[in-house]
């Protein structure tokens, strides 16, 4: 399945930092650092390795009997490891890990 992945906000045009978007219908936010870090998510495996993104929260946020009231889904959170990854939504987490490492790795030849 194929993933529509959208980078919102301020941060569309940053290069690196905290970056939010939407992939489906589920929101996002990621840290993606410049150099790849140990801690860093592997884009290969999705494992802790080498990697640029050291954070990524993948979340549905549902109305509950008002606007007031949210519940928050996490579907998956990394934090220097996977604290929760969702079986369910595996192909949608490597979309976006492989989407945000392809984007940050590209380089601008003046």
């Amino acid at each position: 399945m194929d993933f529509n992945i959208k980078i919102e906000g301020k941060n569309k045009y940053t290069r690196y930092g905290y970056i939010k978007g939407e992939i489906g219908k589920y929101k996002w936010y990621a840290l993606v650092h410049k150099e790849s870090l140990n801690n860093g998510i592997d884009p290969n495996t999705l494992e802790k390795g080498k990697g640029k993104i050291t954070r990524l929260c993948v979340y549905k946020d549902v109305n509950i009997n008002s606007d007031t009231h949210i519940k928050r889904y996490i579907f998956a959170n990394y934090k220097r490891g996977w604290d929760v990854l969702s079986k369910n939504h595996k192909e949608l987490i490597i979309q976006l890990v492989e989407y945000l490492d392809r984007r940050y790795n590209i380089v601008v030849i003046k």
